[in-house]
């Protein structure tokens, strides 16, 4: 429940400063969200209809991985890439790295979530994004979290804008989960409605 919580408070606060950071972004989703919504309160049925609302969080979470790295134990031995490892040994993945792989990701250092958009874009590479961890061992709060992060970010964009307050420093903590170091001071500003 813990790792839940904070997972979500972190994806809504990264989101918001990536929003905040890219208005051309911020407002593709606002209208998104308008067009779908109409200023009403979203259900989980709305999901399969706001795509670019996906596409802003499976961004965000490449960005700023709830998860930066988790570590492994192998049972057996096993060959990688030409390397061969004992039973026992320890392996570390990190998708901090692997989500900022210029030959995966081509520009990683950009937000750009219409890289997500499956109909133009390739296939993202099996093993190249586990926000939540892979396998077996993925985390089985993923659906909770995925949904959950929608339906806020529908519900606030709607009214307002996120702004990163001026000169507050974004520094990351990378502890089990990545969070920013002194928080996220943001100010929620109202929107105008869109007609």
């Amino acid at each position: 429940i813990a790792a839940g919580h904070e997972t979500a408070q972190n994806t809504l606060s990264w989101t918001f400063y990536l929003l905040s950071q890219h208005p051309e972004v911020r407002e593709k989703l606002r209208a998104e969200l308008q067009s779908v919504l109409a200023g009403r309160a979203p259900t989980v049925a709305d999901l399969p209809n706001l795509p670019y609302l996906e596409w802003v969080i499976n961004e965000s979470w490449r960005v700023f991985p709830p998860a930066w790295t988790q570590g492994r134990r192998s049972v057996n031995a096993f060959e990688l890439d030409g390397y061969t490892f004992p039973a026992d040994t320890i392996v570390i993945m990190s998708q901090w790295v692997l989500h900022n792989l210029p030959d995966i990701w081509g520009d990683p250092q950009n937000f750009r979530p219409e890289r997500w958009d499956t109909e133009h874009n390739p296939k993202v590479p099996q093993g190249a994004y586990f926000p939540f961890g892979m396998g077996p061992r993925i985390c089985i709060g993923m659906p909770l979290a995925q949904m959950e992060t929608k339906l806020l970010l529908a519900t606030i964009l709607q009214q307002y804008e996120p702004h990163l307050v001026p000169n507050f420093p974004i520094v990351l903590q990378p502890r089990v989960t990545l969070r920013p170091k002194f928080g996220m001071k943001m100010t929620l500003v109202e929107t105008p409605k869109i007609s």
